[in-house]
């Protein structure tokens, strides 16, 4: 990763002609993509979640500027267009790179964000006006909007934006993180990595109108290389990081767009709805269930749920009877024709909370070496049980179910300890924990079932740090 920041580096002094005509330092900044190895689906459920920086990253460099707008230029992914290695060598007897071709540019006004007088628009304005912009150019303005409205940030001017993206899961969480990373930097704003991994959730959440989870965001900026990052989803707290066990590896697999976000709307309505059936099975007031269990459900624990609540819950449940019953819960929309998995989502939220301790506590067992591939293996298993669990729930990819079993059946001897479906908003399809050597083994699993299904697939692996890890380069 070193290399390739210096790479950009370069790169941001090639682009001369976009920076270099005002006066002002260029602030750079890299987001890695992510993927969770457990929990990061059920967030809503309140459960623990382990999440993991992956390898690609999304560079940006801002410079700020007196003139009111937001100028955005966007590079193409030197990993899609194969210039990684061809752009590393020297075309220039100074060792300078040419400024590359294919540039997208978009300019935006700072009043389309902000009144005259400084006030921030609302978000719903704010996501009207981005709407006609790409996808990555509505993450630029969004976190600009989100720091003007949650951190009452008023900028004396525009900026400038240079983007570097590298397609893979989670890149624009990546960007999301970069983004914020280097405004704040540039501009001095004092904020934690917390606050600012909530920042980008915010953004994200309030752009595109579904809720991506702390998890990703808040990877993207506080994670270190090679540790997954613990975070308690009540709503967002930190818990620390876990070294994985040396030898050890996690991959994330992409199978074409990735796994639907669709189902985890419906997973969040099948979640509030059980919060609901669970206070009137146990004869709780509402008042005192939110006191009991805090609003989530992975607070009920293992052993009062199997004993009084499970057996209790219905199957499914269609939006029309649970509100002849109950009103509906606040910050959700409930679609009377559709049957929600009512008891699925709360056996996800209580048994992922476990599943996920339980994978925390054997990584900590595996450090000692005598008991390591036993413990490795325990952890696959719980995985598999993650992805039943999703797919019971109506999460996961449909499409990933049979390299799941290959890696299942096939992948032990070879070094693959589980793999399980992840958090839709990753953008990838499964993740794999296996041993580092068995990267080779994967492809060939992967390959084989792609052409079983005529499928396109792609492994990701690697590690990195997260925005506020790997700090801000000022050129």
């Amino acid at each position: 990763m070193p290399h390739e920041f210096e790479r950009f580096l370069q790169l941001v002094q090639a682009e001369r002609d976009f920076f270099w005509h005002a006066e002002g330092s260029v602030y750079a900044s890299r987001g890695p993509g992510w993927v969770d190895l457990v929990g990061g689906a059920a967030f809503d459920g309140g459960t623990l979640a382990l999440g993991w920086p992956l390898g690609t990253g999304t560079f940006v460099a801002v410079q700020p500027q007196s003139e009111p707008v937001i100028e955005v230029r966007i590079l193409p992914d030197p990993h899609a267009t194969g210039e990684v290695h061809t752009r590393s060598r020297p075309r220039r007897r100074d060792k300078e790179l040419a400024p590359l071709a294919n540039v997208a540019s978009y300019r935006l006004l700072c009043h389309q964000l902000a009144s005259l007088d400084g006030t921030p628009s609302s978000y719903g304005e704010g996501r009207k006006m981005l709407s006609e912009f790409p996808a990555m150019v509505q993450i630029v303005g969004g976190i600009w909007l989100a720091l003007m409205r949650e951190e009452f940030v008023r900028f004396p001017g525009g900026v400038r934006v240079l983007v570097q993206p590298h397609t893979g899961p989670g890149e624009m969480v990546g960007l999301g993180a970069a983004m914020a990373q280097a405004l704040v930097a540039a501009f001095q704003i004092q904020l934690a990595p917390r606050e600012l991994g909530l920042l980008v959730q915010t953004a994200l959440h309030r752009l595109s109108g579904a809720n991506p989870g702390v998890l990703g965001p808040l990877v993207s900026v506080c994670s270190h290389a090679g540790s997954l990052l613990l975070v308690h989803q009540q709503p967002a707290w930190l818990w620390g990081e876990l070294h994985l066990p040396p030898g050890t590896a996690l991959w994330a697999v992409e199978i074409e767009d990735g796994a639907p976000m669709e189902s985890q709307h419906q997973l969040q309505v099948a979640t509030a709805m059980a919060y609901h059936l669970v206070a009137e099975v146990t004869e709780t007031a509402p008042t005192d269930a939110n006191s009991y269990w805090r609003g989530y459900l992975s607070n009920l624990g293992t052993a009062r749920y199997e004993a009084r609540i499970r057996a209790a819950l219905p199957v499914s449940l269609s939006g029309a009877a649970f509100l002849e019953r109950a009103d509906v819960p606040a910050g959700i929309s409930i679609d009377p024709a559709v049957f929600y998995p009512v008891r699925a989502a709360a056996a996800l939220a209580v048994e992922e909370h476990l599943r996920a301790r339980m994978i925390a506590a054997l990584l900590r067992a595996a450090a000692s070496k005598a008991q390591r591939d036993e413990d490795l293996h325990l952890a696959g298993e719980l995985l598999a049980r993650s992805h039943g669990g999703q797919r019971a729930a109506g999460l996961g990819d449909p499409r990933a179910d049979r390299l799941v079993e290959v890696i299942a059946l096939d992948g032990g001897g070879l070094g693959l300890y589980g793999a399980r479906a992840t958090a839709a908003a990753s953008g990838a399809s499964l993740v794999v924990l296996g041993h580092s050597d068995a990267e080779a083994a994967l492809e060939t699993l992967v390959e084989k079932v792609a052409q079983e299904s005529g499928l396109h697939m792609r492994v990701t692996g690697g590690t990195s740090s997260g925005a506020h890890a790997t700090g801000v380069r000022e050129v």
